[in-house]
């Protein structure tokens, strides 16, 4: 590892200045725990690379020329920047602690969201939450040279920005470039999130909607037209997306692996993609941890059930809430069309963690403060500066 992989290293350290306020021993020990267990996941990762196919390798060892073609959105846009670090003198194991400044910068980022709901809700700081930001595939997958750190970060700077979108509204349009560099159909997601919360939202005046909703609309237009560059597919036409779907699988089909989908039914490749793999399914330690983290997932799903009514009262009161619902099914919905087999399912759907994250935190918050005595609720002076003449919004 040269210089290169040190200033990575570095860089997630003063990424930890993101999130905490004030920054205590306790909060950077946390922190750097977590930081240690992510460059633990690049280490392995990149270990992993050297003898196995994984899409790392293809970008910095270039084995089919990609890097000669003119730049485009997407993986030889990737590719041409990994190369330029590889001409000036970046390691392999140099990329990957670049890369995963990525993925920890944006678990730094979602500890801040969590914060900031506890402070929307008014309840005292719980730091349990964390430990969503310890699950292994999260680390792992956020940790290597590819798309999916770049896209974590983006999404989690989303998810952030979206808790107060007029003040943060150019980190929103910060994070929608960088899914346009990336994955151009994300960003449209995310887009299409934001005109769907708009439209259902009760709180604004008609204007605020519109010009909410016309905001949307634009991005929803400036991403559209990055998916028909990225892909050649224009996204306003049903018949152009539903032509590249079926020839999408098409080819998938033919090479997802001991564990290919096929032609399987919607309803089998939901289930798949939420709960796979689980023990009978597994094979060795990279299908037996993730077992482990899918009875969470199934613990989750069901509290989620469990206690819709609450989750239906977020959704209809708090803006947020609205957008991440909307957002996390769309890119589940899309993965589910598109994902072939349950490995590349498990990686890609860190994407929606974000989101999902921040629903299961603001409902047990909620419930939190329902079940504090009035004298164990948070006192005024430790709220958020902007939060401390905030009534509590509907819950």
């Amino acid at each position: 590892m040269t210089a290169f992989g040190a200033f990575g290293i570095l860089l997630s350290f003063l990424s930890m200045a993101i999130v905490w306020r004030q920054l205590t021993i306790n909060r950077l020990l946390v922190c750097t725990l977590l930081m240690i267990l992510h460059i633990f996941a690049a280490v392995d990762y990149y270990q992993f690379s050297l003898t196995a196919v994984a899409d790392s390798s293809q970008y910095y060892f270039d084995y089919f020329h990609l890097s000669t073609h003119r730049f485009e959105l997407g993986t030889v846009g990737l590719l041409n920047l990994v190369q330029v670090l590889k001409s000036n003198g970046a390691t392999y194991l140099d990329c990957f602690m670049l890369f995963q400044v990525f993925g920890f910068a944006g678990m730094m980022i979602m500890v801040r969201v969590f914060q900031d709901i506890e402070a929307y809700v008014q309840v005292p700081e719980g730091r349990s939450y964390l430990i969503l930001l310890f699950l292994p595939t999260l680390n792992f997958w956020t940790a290597a040279i590819g798309k999916d750190a770049p896209l974590f970060f983006a999404i989690s700077l989303c998810t952030f920005a979206m808790l107060s979108l007029r003040k943060r509204l150019f980190l929103f349009c910060l994070s929608l470039s960088v899914m346009v560099l990336f994955r151009a159909h994300i960003a449209l997601m995310a887009a299409t999130a934001l005109a769907g919360a708009a439209i259902f939202e009760r709180s604004v005046s008609t204007g605020r909607k519109l010009a909410l909703f016309a905001f949307a609309l634009l991005g929803i237009w400036f991403t559209a037209g990055a998916v028909q560059t990225t892909f050649g597919v224009d996204a306003t036409s049903v018949s152009d997306v539903s032509d590249f779907l079926n020839t999408h699988n098409g080819i998938n089909a033919t090479q997802g692996g001991t564990t290919a989908m096929g032609d399987a039914p919607i309803p089998v490749r939901v289930v798949s993609l939420l709960f796979r793999p689980l023990f009978f399914d597994a094979h060795g330690l990279m299908g037996i941890v993730p077992s482990f983290e899918n009875v969470g997932v199934i613990i989750a799903f069901i509290y989620v059930i469990v206690h819709w009514r609450d989750v239906a009262l977020l959704a209809r009161r708090v803006f947020f809430i609205r957008f991440a619902l909307f957002f996390a099914f769309m890119i589940l919905l899309g993965l589910t069309l598109i994902y072939y087999n349950v490995g590349l399912g498990l990686r890609e759907r860190i994407m929606s963690f974000p989101m999902i994250f921040s629903l299961l935190v603001a409902l047990w918050s909620m419930r939190r403060k329902r079940a504090a005595p009035p004298v164990q609720q948070m006192h005024p002076s430790l709220l958020v500066g902007d939060n401390r003449n905030r009534a509590v919004p509907g819950m």
